[in-house]
């Protein structure tokens, strides 16, 4: 069973002062998560990174490394696109990548910003040494991975995206660049990234609330990406989800569906029939045992089935039941998300005053 660890305490000061400002009154805004009491046995910092995350942000990473074959997704100078209604991804140059972008490299992105969280996105050159990169994904050939972060970080410099603003800029299509200029490179035994500042302003919601955060599971970078290649994936969107959603009855619970969606490499059910028909053994299976794989982390089983679902319809309309091995306390996080879904609300006063 998963021992209870909480951030570093001196990275939790970082964020207070960095990612949340402090009021005029000297005390920190209620949406700051704080750390829970623990076993003074217990090292810390050792089951969670704090991620910021945006709806901008988990767009990007989901969509970075599908694969783009049609034709009419590429222009003249091999440059391709991925489009929904809301979001828009360009990938400069992608003919010229070996199997386009790797999720290797969406995991050095969530490392680089792990890390650019540490200092609440104050500064945009990332300075990530090498050898704990290795450590947080659980490498250990150095040379293999110093060719692929290069590699990585070649594709992370061709990628740019739109989405559509909130706020004064709500219907507006907002462009940006992962990265700020600065060719990224490994030097001196560190990871050297430089983020464009507008990627970084992506992440804010609010003058007050300057960026939000997710905890990140830290072994959801850890593993063999060819045997578990959709854990990453699954680990993220419940992530995201937990976040989004905390505080509401359906924060622990999350849809098959949404789930298989999130993961680029699982095959579609029409790809499936298509070939060998094996449903269960290429669906069903993988992500059954992907999910298994998180266990230091979480416990999970299918909603409102002892059994599990018969067939690939009832398991795609099933949902799942997540318990944390350990997760930290989110009770100020609540309130200051109730605080503000308050002020949004009009008084019976200023109500009745518009109908009179």
């Amino acid at each position: 069973m998963m021992t209870k660890n909480n951030p570093q305490q001196a990275e939790i000061e970082t964020l207070k002062k960095n990612i949340y400002p402090r009021s005029k009154s000297g005390e920190q805004p209620a949406d700051f998560i704080a750390p829970s009491v623990r076993p003074s046995q217990q090292e810390p910092g050792q089951d969670y990174y704090l991620l910021a995350q945006s709806h901008a942000s988990n767009q990007l990473q989901k969509k970075i490394t599908m694969r783009i074959a049609d034709p009419a997704q590429f222009d003249l100078f091999g440059n391709g696109t991925i489009a929904s209604s809301d979001f828009r991804l360009f990938i400069r140059g992608y003919q010229e990548l070996i199997n386009g972008v790797n999720q290797s490299a969406a995991m050095l992105l969530d490392s680089l910003m792990i890390t650019a969280t540490q200092d609440g996105l104050q500064s945009t050159l990332v300075n990530l040494p090498l050898k704990e990169y290795m450590n947080m994904r659980g490498l250990k050939d150095e040379k293999e991975t110093r060719t692929q972060v290069k590699r990585d970080i070649d594709a992370l410099e061709r990628v740019s995206f739109e989405y559509k603003g909130t706020g004064k800029q709500k219907g507006s299509w907002l462009k940006i660049s992962i990265a700020g200029g600065t060719v990224g490179q490994i030097k001196n035994g560190d990871i050297i990234f430089r983020f464009n500042q507008d990627f970084f302003d992506s992440f804010r919601v609010s003058e007050k609330t300057r960026y939000l955060y997710m905890y990140f599971p830290r072994e959801a970078l850890q593993g063999n990406i060819r045997q578990h290649p959709h854990k990453y994936w699954l680990a993220r969107k419940i992530s995201e989800h937990k976040r989004m959603n905390i505080g509401k009855t359906n924060e622990d619970i999350i849809g098959v569906d949404t789930l298989i969606a999130a993961c680029p490499t699982m095959p579609t059910y029409e790809e499936v029939i298509r070939g060998t028909g094996a449903v269960t053994q290429r669906i069903i299976e993988p992500f059954e045992r992907d999910m298994d794989e998180l266990n230091q982390s979480l416990l999970w089983h299918y909603t409102d089935s002892e059994e599990g679902p018969q067939d690939y319809q009832s398991f795609m309309a099933a949902t799942v039941t997540i318990q944390w091995n350990y997760y930290p306390d989110t009770k100020k996080l609540e309130d200051g998300k109730a605080k503000r879904e308050k002020k949004k609300k009009p008084s019976k006063n200023k109500t009745n005053e518009a109908e009179s």
